[in-house]
């Protein structure tokens, strides 16, 4: 299995359980030709729709306990805060270690980079909050 599948998987499953109850989510997907060649990466990965709870962000898979950021996270990171701007809840969402899901606000990220660096340990990091807002719904 590709790196990652098994988590988008897990997260397919939230997104299905969202549109069941009525809310909308979806993942996005890079542009391409009618052929499949490659054109361009999407702006980042996922979209979530609730009365009370509006996202996007976009998932990584880790090893270890520290992220780090590469060139493509950084465009992503310019993409989620457009929409953090705009009212949504932006941030990236990491499995690190193939089980331990935390929440990384976009913000943050930005912040790190500002500071010239391009990794984020795990530590203090929150779990993804969508799923306690998906218990109470």
């Amino acid at each position: 299995m590709q790196k990652g599948r098994s988590f988008e998987k897990q997260i397919e499953k939230v997104l299905a359980h969202i549109n069941s109850i009525g809310g909308h989510a979806h993942k996005n997907h890079p542009q391409r030709l009618a052929d499949g060649r490659y054109i361009q990466g999407e702006s980042f990965d996922y979209e979530c729709f609730l009365k009370e709870y509006k996202a996007c962000f976009d998932a990584k898979t880790v090893q270890g306990s520290t992220w780090k950021i590469v060139e493509k996270d950084i465009k992503q990171a310019e993409n989620l805060k457009h929409c953090k701007n705009s009212g949504l809840k932006a941030y990236f969402l990491i499995c690190f270690d193939g089980n331990d899901v935390r929440e990384l606000d976009v913000d943050i990220v930005i912040e790190t980079l500002k500071r010239n660096k391009k990794s984020i340990k795990k530590d203090g990091l929150p779990k993804w909050s969508l799923l306690d807002i998906l218990k109470e719904v």
